[in-house]
């Protein structure tokens, strides 16, 4: 089976990549927006293209998340295609449902990245192609060793400072979804899927305490949260729809931390 996978240079593109390869598809990652994908057969296309540092390079972000994904839409022969969105849509909002109404304030800065991915989802909507799926996903995790999100942050420092030191307090907690079980639900999704959006998270929050006191139990690493702190906590998302239709049971990070710190000292050792 043919994929292509658009955003394969990210964590999850990577991931993705080596998982379908050791599984015997065949894989085809070009880049974008530097090769011309016009009338080419794509297969199955996991569009995973996005711009971490959005609010630095807004106009690549609507690039990633809109521009290019229409070029795909309009252009490109496919068998399916999968849209990355991101939970981070519900950020204004207390329900998480798929189908609830969102809020977005384009004098908000930070809102950007939501209405760029609301964007996106709405092409994949108006294509009216049966065969294309969007993926809210929350915060994936695993073995991203260099990446400066929160978890693999504090993995971190907790491995080459023997010290953690954080910005949000420790009751700050938010959705972590372990990357096996997005590896695992993507292709089932794009092949077998039939609703259009659906939210992949955990479907519970972590409280930042939790995460670090299991990092300094494994690492015997130092605490120390800033005096000025900000509480960052955002409503549980929804996994109703993917744990009736896939049988879902997602991952508890919790018990892949010990292993994601092992993994971590590996990395550092052959680096």
């Amino acid at each position: 089976m043919k994929y292509t996978v658009l955003g394969s240079k990210g964590f999850i593109g990577k991931e993705f990549t080596k998982y379908l390869e050791k599984n015997g598809h065949e894989c085809f990652t070009p880049e974008i927006r530097k090769e011309s994908l016009k009338g080419i057969d794509l297969g199955h296309v996991i569009y995973s293209a996005g711009v971490p540092n959005f609010m630095q390079r807004p106009y690549d972000a609507v690039d990633a998340h809109v521009c290019q994904l229409k070029n795909i839409l309009e252009n490109s022969n496919f068998e399916s295609l999968v849209y990355f969105s991101g939970g981070r849509v519900y950020n204004k909002i207390n329900s998480t449902k798929e189908k609830d109404d969102l809020i977005f304030n384009p004098l908000d800065k930070d809102d950007l990245y939501g209405i760029s991915k609301i964007m996106g989802e709405s092409l994949c909507i108006a294509s009216e192609n049966p065969r294309v799926h969007i993926v809210r996903l929350t915060n994936v995790t695993g073995n991203n060793f260099t990446s400066n999100l929160f978890l693999p942050s504090i993995i971190r420092d907790a491995i080459m400072k023997n010290k953690i030191k954080i910005f949000t307090t420790l009751s700050s907690k938010k959705d972590y979804v372990y990357i096996d079980d997005v590896l695992d639900l993507i292709p089932k999704i794009s092949i077998n899927g039939k609703d259009k959006i659906y939210n992949i998270a955990s479907g519970k929050n972590i409280e930042s305490e939790k995460l670090i006191n299991k990092i300094s139990e494994i690492t015997s690493c130092s605490i120390e949260v800033s005096s000025d702190a900000k509480e960052y906590s955002y409503p549980e998302t929804s996994i109703t729809k993917i744990k009736k239709e896939f049988n879902f049971h997602p991952t508890d990070v919790l018990d892949k931390i010990e292993e994601m710190v092992k993994e971590f000292e590996i990395f550092l050792k052959n680096k």
